[in-house]
């Protein structure tokens, strides 16, 4: 059987690739493991093996397959990229890591990153701005903390992926214009099984900050701008830029992480508002979608977290190049349907406005997810895969949606 120095999961994801290429390239042994049948990171030269693991919503079938994994490649570390995967494993995390290290931060540190009540009221100590937010414990405080908040609003989960009788599923944020909307929507995410919060929606730019904290101190910084996303309301960036980290977010975000005790990879997301003043949205303790920009800037962030994640001197990377543009082209198809098909929406740009900006696009230097000379098989597979589901999406009639895409 192959031997591995690290099984990478959730190989269906942007992130997952990233990771199988960047330690590819450093010369480690890498699985790719993923719950769907085409995963780009399959096909990756640097993939040793790859292999089908349970869905994250079967978290104990899951965890049952990767310490079979353990058992029969002896990887060094296993790498969950998804908040599913990280829940699925967090459950078990004792029983693997007998046998495998997961690279993940300490159990205390992740109960705090995961819950946005918990994170929010931990800024608040530290005198962190973030939106204002009222808790909705039924749906009949709905029309009150929208008083307190203001329409429109954000209807947001405290946890990203929660367990209910129909297994687990990720939630994701709404805006809503009214009272009517928010209690549909906190409604849907309470039936599913997770908490609710209302919080105030803060329109301008989103950037993020990028850390690896280790032994007591940041080693690694990066910085980024969103200019569009899908979902346009907290989803996965669709065109973003490195930027020099804006001092005001840099020394929240730091501040932040030592104070949770954030080892390891972290994501602090910022959006500014009409002033020009960030808040904080939320802390990702895992790899985001949107990591390859960094990696390309300069700053190797897969492999910083397996050096961290095996007990290495982690190195520090602070500098970067500024000024790099990524566009995850079939996201931003994605985004230009959602805006041509939902007119009138606050949080979409005007139709005509939005066929012009992706069109633009294309004449702006960028370099593009998946896309790489040297690595050409995960691409050709991508793509294959977004036209064979847009294909039966419009036969079908249905959304266009997926996991995997060019």
């Amino acid at each position: 059987m192959t031997s591995l120095d690290i099984a990478v999961l959730d190989a269906e994801q942007r992130q997952s690739l990233v990771a199988v290429r960047s330690l590819g390239r450093a010369g480690l042994r890498v699985g790719a493991f993923g719950s769907a049948r085409w995963a780009p990171a399959y096909a990756s030269r640097w993939s040793a093996i790859s292999g089908l693991v349970p869905e994250c919503s079967r978290p104990a079938e899951l965890v049952d397959a990767l310490l079979a994994i353990a058992d029969a490649h002896g990887p060094l570390v296993l790498l969950p990229t998804t908040d599913g995967t990280i829940e699925a494993l967090r459950a078990r995390r004792a029983e693997l890591e007998r046998r495998v290290v997961v690279a993940l931060a300490p159990e205390r540190a992740l109960e705090i990153a995961v819950d946005k009540s918990k994170t929010l009221a931990l800024a608040a100590e530290l005198g962190i701005a973030a939106p204002r937010t009222v808790e909705i414990e039924d749906l009949e405080d709905v029309e009150a903390a929208g008083a307190e908040v203001g329409f429109p609003a954000v209807v947001k989960p405290v946890r990203s992926w929660v367990e209910g009788e129909a297994g687990g599923a990720r939630l994701t944020s709404s805006l809503v214009v009214d009272a009517s909307e928010g209690r549909a929507a906190a409604g849907a995410a309470i039936g599913a099984g997770g908490a609710v919060i209302l919080q105030q929606w803060v329109t301008g730019a989103r950037e993020a900050v990028s850390l690896i904290y280790a032994g007591g101190r940041v080693r690694a910084r990066f910085a980024q701008v969103a200019e569009r996303m899908f979902p346009s309301l907290g989803g996965s960036s669709v065109l973003r830029e490195s930027i020099a980290p804006p001092p005001e977010l840099l020394d929240a975000a730091e501040r932040l992480v030592g104070a949770v005790g954030l080892e390891g990879y972290s994501e602090v997301e910022f959006r500014r508002d009409s002033s020009g003043c960030p808040h904080l949205m939320e802390i990702n303790p895992r790899l985001s979608a949107s990591v390859e920009v960094a990696v390309r800037a300069g700053v190797d962030f897969p492999a910083l977290l397996y050096a961290w994640a095996t007990g290495e001197e982690v190195p520090d990377a602070n500098w970067y190049r500024r000024g790099l543009r990524m566009r995850w082209l079939g996201g931003d198809l994605r985004w230009l349907r959602e805006t041509l098909l939902r007119p009138g929406r606050p949080e979409l740009v005007p139709a005509g406005r939005a066929v012009a900006i992706f069109a633009r696009d294309f004449l702006r230097p960028a370099a593009y997810d998946y896309v790489s000379l040297s690595d050409p098989r995960p691409v050709l597979l991508a793509t294959a895969g977004f036209g064979l589901r847009a294909i039966d999406r419009v036969v079908r009639k249905q959304p266009l949606e997926g996991r995997s895409s060019p």
